[in-house]
């Protein structure tokens, strides 16, 4: 079935807590979502500023595990990359501090990655290593989603704050990029050859933050898309630092949301904003 939206009604995932009863108003409140295939069923994790983690079987509308109700603001969840049983990783810039990896099984308790505020997730396997990247207060973190060490940190300007985050290869090797508050995008070497440095002066353009970006190939050429606080979209040349063309015009607000994909075999950007639009963006260069 293609181009048809469906309702997939979910339980509400805190009915049984006493401290929701305090609050009979309160709904899903989903901000975030992270999905995943476990035997042949789709599962997926949410949260938001009204809920913590929960994960539910989308098909069945059953809730597989759900955290406390007093556990809100969740900030961004993403899917553990790699082989095995699915894991979601999840982070709070605002009411908790850290990041924790979750199971479906509710009888585990999460893995704790030790960080403060973060607001942006990625996920990557390296040589068979699931990697959690996150963006925050402090610059961006790499940690082993299996033991919670963490692996790498780079440092972002002083003053500025890490809000979206992905991983992409450059010349063969994985980099990370980062888009921050003050409305930079920057890259770093995560094989570590470049310490905890970028690989250049970050590029700008975008007036205020760059709330989301998403990574692809497009041709031979690696590129960032960027969403930003100024109502554009923004495409970055990853290997020169420079914008390719002119930004992306459309939103009359805030865009908060970009995902690179193909359609009919061509590479698109989908985004959304706060203007309420979702729009398709052709990335042929």
């Amino acid at each position: 079935m293609q181009d048809e939206w469906q309702e997939r009604p979910l339980a509400y995932a805190f009915a049984e807590d006493p401290l929701a009863a305090e609050y009979p108003d309160a709904e899903n409140g989903i901000d975030s979502v992270a999905v995943a295939v476990s035997d042949g069923r789709v599962v997926v994790a949410t949260g938001g500023d009204e809920q913590g983690v929960a994960i539910w079987d989308l098909n069945s509308g059953e809730l597989l595990r759900g955290t406390s109700y007093d556990e809100p603001y969740v900030s961004s969840i993403a899917t553990v990359a790699g082989e095995g049983p699915p894991l979601f990783v999840a982070s709070s810039g605002v009411h908790w501090d850290g990041v924790r990896v979750w199971g479906l099984s509710g009888e585990e308790s999460p893995v704790e990655l030790d960080a403060g505020s973060i607001w942006g997730l990625a996920t990557v396997s390296i040589d068979g290593r699931a990697l959690v990247v996150g963006g925050g207060e402090q610059g961006v973190e790499v940690w082993d989603a299996a033991n919670g060490e963490q692996v790498a940190s780079f440092h972002v300007d002083e003053e500025e704050r890490a809000y979206a985050v992905a991983v992409s290869q450059l010349d063969g090797r994985p980099v990370i990029v980062a888009g921050t508050a003050a409305g930079k995008v920057y890259v770093f070497d995560l094989s570590g050859d470049n310490g905890d440095e970028p690989i250049r002066e970050p590029s700008t353009g975008h007036e205020g933050c760059v709330n989301a970006l998403d990574v692809a190939v497009v041709g031979d050429r690696p590129v960032a898309v960027t969403g930003g606080e100024d109502g554009t979209v923004r495409i970055w040349d990853l290997a020169s630092g420079r914008q390719v063309g002119p930004p992306l015009t459309g939103h009359n607000w805030s865009v908060e949301a970009v995902v690179v994909t193909t359609m009919h075999d061509r590479a698109v950007a989908v985004t959304a904003g706060r203007d309420g639009v979702v729009r398709v963006w052709d990335l042929t260069l």
